[in-house]
């Protein structure tokens, strides 16, 4: 799968709440070294409904596991109280085999499904709980708002993750699309030794120009090459 690399600039809706289309290109950085690619592609609808979906796959040195790649899909609601994911799907092709992690949110229940390779079990859903995808919205959210911070819970097959976001900062970001004034968002698992940093410039793109995970003396970053008001579809 070719990703599409579309230099245009639409301008977009700057809040969650209004109707957009949205797709975005990011470099994928190890130790500054190129080893993959990703496409973003968001789209609001005017019921308030979401779909927002990321596609990555190997680039650079990475080049040679071609037939490694993910698709993520989040699909869910926008409103007043919040952003509620209602189904996340993770999918990891190697090759010619593929292995599916579903997550499922029923909120009238209270309950959430998570169904992997190992079967299907279900766990209490308590409000403020998000997708891997669906977070990138609500720091989003919290930058737009003028908020200090906001704490959430990231749902996973194996656990859910505690975080706290937090917007701690101004600062002009540079990517490869261009230089951007931006607002800092710090997200903190209290029981992780790490550091992750999202940048966001909300009258650009509601998706961050930048993330940056630091753990164990390395660097995986996230950097915005292309942003366009006409996703296609990524798979």
């Amino acid at each position: 799968m070719a990703l599409s690399l579309l230099l245009g600039c639409t301008p977009l809706p700057q809040t969650l709440s209004q109707p957009m289309a949205v797709e975005a290109t990011y470099r994928l950085l190890f130790n500054e070294q190129l080893v993959g690619m990703a496409l973003f592609a968001l789209q609001i609808h005017a019921d308030g409904s979401y779909q927002l979906e990321a596609f990555t796959a190997p680039a650079g040195k990475m080049h040679q596991a071609a037939g490694h790649e993910v698709l993520e899909i989040s699909h869910g609601t926008i409103d007043d109280a919040g952003i509620r994911p209602q189904r996340f799907e993770h999918s990891v092709m190697q090759n010619e085999d593929i292995e599916v992690v579903e997550l499922q949110f029923d909120w009238d229940g209270h309950a959430l499904q998570l169904r992997g390779r190992n079967g299907t079990q279900r766990v209490a859903l308590v409000p403020g709980t998000h997708d891997r995808l669906s977070y990138l919205l609500a720091a989003n959210r919290l930058v737009a708002s003028g908020s200090a911070a906001q704490s959430i819970k990231i749902a996973a097959l194996e656990s859910t993750e505690e975080v706290r976001l937090e917007a701690d900062g101004r600062e002009q970001v540079t990517v490869p699309l261009g230089t951007y004034p931006a607002r800092r968002v710090r997200r903190i698992a209290p029981a992780v030794e790490e550091d992750r940093l999202l940048w966001f410039d909300t009258t650009l793109s509601p998706l961050p120009l930048r993330v940056l995970h630091e753990a164990d003396g390395n660097r995986v970053e996230m950097q915005l090459e292309s942003l366009s008001g006409r996703p296609s579809d990524p798979r």
